[in-house]
């Protein structure tokens, strides 16, 4: 029951009705989508951005209120040490575990060995650390969506922030974890999502061509896209523009070698032409190609 005198009440009652119900609506928790247990779901506003960024080992640091780099229509700040891939897969583990259980209010449990093998990850010492630092960060950090409600006379908006995971509790004697996501995460999913292929993902080495399996995954049709934009997107701490056209060159080799994308090329306009594996090609649960988005970006206008 609302109380009349709660500040956040009287807060509430100075915006439109639609905003109001916005906001309620948004306040409730919100069961992740199902997905098949050899994909992995992830909303598309992790894989549009520099969310989860190419860092050069060294180069992690601390930021305040960021604007990151996303394609157009993405409005996000993040507040919290940079996240890079590694964090990615964490995230995408433990979202993959909570919706086995349909309840994001909840906690999920697993050990810290599990969860490393269920990324393929070494499950020494080392790993074990490196866990909990990503769960640390996970923790500490802030993402801030700026949403707009448009009704019949004027636009309201309003920004939201919260972390991507809400807590977690480590038992050192049995080296397990309880885990909480942040419950309004599920919301972000109702803005597009798109189920990745673990086992290709699994198969990639290095930063940037995960980082582009993951781009590439959320686009039904891939459309030419300029190399300096795609350094800007992800988030690259490569310096120079060339630099980074090797590393993009080679990357784009390791998607094609483990038979993720046909083909690729690049214009003398230094554009990007990548060529996806037809989902309906034999054998494609098995060895295909990258997974198509449920919902998404179909081109460079705006969401499918």
């Amino acid at each position: 029951m609302e109380r009349e005198d709660d500040p956040t009440t009287k807060g509430l009652k100075c915006l439109s009705p639609e905003l109001q119900k916005e906001i309620k609506t948004r306040a409730d928790s919100s069961p992740l989508p199902l997905w098949p247990i050899q994909t992995r779901g992830i909303p598309n506003i992790c894989l549009r951005s520099s969310l989860f960024g190419v860092i050069q080992r060294g180069r992690r640091k601390a930021v305040k209120g960021e604007v990151i780099a996303a394609v157009k229509g993405l409005d996000i700040r993040y507040t919290g040490w940079r996240l890079d891939q590694g964090d990615f897969d964490v995230l995408i583990h433990a979202l993959h575990l909570v919706s086995l259980q349909q309840k994001t209010s909840e906690y999920v449990r697993f050990t810290g060995k599990g969860f490393l093998h269920g990324i393929g990850r070494s499950a020494g010492k080392s790993g074990r650390e490196w866990l909990k630092d990503c769960l640390r960060r996970l923790t500490g950090s802030a993402v801030e969506i700026t949403l707009e409600v448009k009704n019949s006379y004027w636009t309201d908006s309003y920004t939201y922030a919260g972390s991507l995971v809400d807590e977690f509790i480590y038992n050192s004697s049995s080296q397990g974890y309880f885990l909480k996501i942040n419950p309004k995460l599920g919301r972000l999913f109702n803005a597009g999502w798109t189920q990745l292929q673990w086992h290709q993902r699994l198969k990639l080495k290095t930063d940037l061509a995960k980082w582009l399996h993951g781009f590439y995954a959320s686009h039904k049709e891939p459309y030419p896209i300029k190399v300096a934009t795609l350094k800007h997107l992800c988030g690259a701490s490569i310096g120079r523009l060339s630099d980074f056209r090797g590393k993009l060159r080679r990357a784009l080799d390791e998607l094609t070698k483990a038979e993720l994308i046909t083909s690729w090329k690049i214009d003398l306009q230094d554009k990007v032409h990548v060529k996806k594996r037809d989902t309906n090609y034999p054998g494609t649960p098995d060895r295909g190609g990258i997974a198509v988005a449920t919902r998404g970006h179909s081109g460079r206008k705006g969401w499918a």
